[in-house]
């Protein structure tokens, strides 16, 4: 019995680990991305939407409400509505995502991506 447990501990054990990787380590209010994630934040300010002033929060959301490490189509929805409409018009559900096509914070559109037909044409909104 003891033995049963044990497994069961290890096969329970990491998921519940990774369920709470998904939440975001406690933050002061003054304290910004750049501070712990400095070459994502140096990749973003660099790109497109960085300098446009995007900040972190518009797709990741706030560490203390609504944070998510991979966000979702929806979070572009304000500045790219038609592109997100194309996308789950288009896609599957659990493939509805920017970055299957595009790199993650440069944004830019992935070399096997490039060639893809039938979906939203490139720059902000088109």
């Amino acid at each position: 019995m003891r033995k049963l447990m044990v497994i069961l501990l290890l096969l329970i054990l990491p998921a519940a680990v990774s369920a709470a990787e998904k939440k975001h380590v406690k933050t002061s209010a003054d304290q910004e991305c750049s501070e712990c994630h400095i070459d994502q934040a140096r990749v973003w300010l660099e790109g497109a939407h960085g300098l446009m002033g995007v900040k972190c929060v518009v797709c990741h959301g706030s560490p203390e409400v609504n944070f998510t490490i991979k966000p979702g189509v929806d979070r572009c929805r304000g500045c790219h509505g038609d592109a997100v409409a194309d996308i789950q018009k288009k896609l599957p559900a659990k493939e509805q995502t920017c970055f299957l096509c595009h790199e993650h914070h440069t944004v830019a559109v992935k070399e096997s991506a490039k060639n893809r037909t039938g979906f939203h044409g490139q720059g902000g909104g088109k």
